[in-house]
Order: structure tokens, then C-alpha cells, then sequence
């Protein structure tokens, strides 16, 4: 097999996109910086379930789907609002998510529900940040966390994302 070359990896300083998708008209908007090295997207495998016969030797297995969770602070500053308003660490709507890579021809990915919980950590070194944690809920159809090419477009009045590739039959709005 050829070796590949000048592969287009999403690594480096991504850009996070936020939806309040409880409210109707809820419209994407552009986070800060994350703080450096903590935006994550974090799998858990599901669970294995075996089909045993007598003698405990597996027959079958099969694994329940896995769950994610996507991890990233946010500096805290006297000039800043916090994007995502919380109650002791509680966000009461669902969000819709997009992580666009630093190279926009990277696949990035798109994550259609999550319920959000936030912290306010703080040490001495770093100074305050929050750190929002979203776990992926069931989407309304396909994979909970869905990879393509992300197209973002400021228009001044609004920012419209769409996404096309890999989880993507075409062209989608997101």
C-alpha cells in the first residue's frame, strides 16, 4: 500500500460553536478561545454483553452503543460574559454543538443535543476558567456525534454553519 501524504488532520486550536436548541430561533454563537489543551471529546464504549453457553464459553457478544462527552474551558474574565449561563453548575436548556478544527478542510464534528453541566475551577497558576462539559444525548436520526467539513458563514446579521462529508448525505444546515 502507498504511503498517504499531506493528510488534512483537525488538530490545533479549534473553534466552538454553541445553539440553545430549547428555545425556538435559538442562533449559533462563536465561544472564546478555549483554554489551551482542554477541548475533548471524550468516548465511552458501551457495555459487553455476552451471549454465554454452559460452561461460560462467550457464543455471541455484542456491545451496547457508546456514549460521549465533550470537555473544554473557557477563560474567566472581567470582560467576559459567561457563553452558558448556570445554576450551581446546572444548565437547564439542551445545546447543539460544532468543533471546527483550525484547518476548516479538517473534518469536524457536529453534535445535535447535549445536556450541559459547568464548573468554575481556579488555581493560583492558571487564574478562573469555566469548564463545560456537554454530554451527547439521542439525537433525532443518525450517529450522536456526526464528523464532516464545516462551513461557517458570518454574515454580520448571524452565523449559519453547514456541513457536508462523511456523516453527511449532502449539503446539511445545521
Amino acid at each position: 500500500m502507498a504511503k498517504e501524504k499531506n493528510l488534512t488532520i483537525g488538530w490545533g486550536k479549534p473553534t466552538i460553536y454553541v445553539k440553545d436548541i430549547s428555545t425556538t430561533g435559538g442562533a449559533w454563537t462563536k465561544l472564546p478561545d478555549a483554554v489551551e489543551d482542554s477541548v475533548q471529546l471524550t468516548p465511552t464504549k458501551g457495555d459487553k454483553v455476552e451471549a454465554t453457553v454452559e460452561g461460560g464459553a462467550p457464543e455471541a457478544v455484542k456491545y451496547k452503543r457508546s456514549k460521549y462527552e465533550l470537555a473544554y474551558g473557557i477563560r474567566n474574565a472581567a470582560e467576559r460574559d459567561m457563553p452558558i449561563e448556570h445554576e450551581d453548575g446546572v444548565v437547564q436548556d439542551e445545546y447543539a454543538v460544532v468543533v471546527v478544527p483550525e484547518n476548516p478542510k479538517a473534518p469536524g464534528c457536529y453534535i445535535e443535543r447535549s445536556a450541559v453541566s459547568v464548573e468554575d475551577p481556579f488555581d493560583a497558576a492558571k487564574g478562573s476558567n469555566w469548564t463545560y462539559t456537554h454530554s451527547v444525548l439521542t439525537p433525532s436520526e443518525g450517529k450522536m456525534v456526526k464528523w464532516g467539513i464545516m462551513t461557517v458563514t458570518d454574515s454580520g446579521s448571524g452565523i449559519s454553519i453547514s456541513a457536508n462529508g462523511r456523516d453527511f448525505s449532502s449539503a446539511t444546515t445545521l
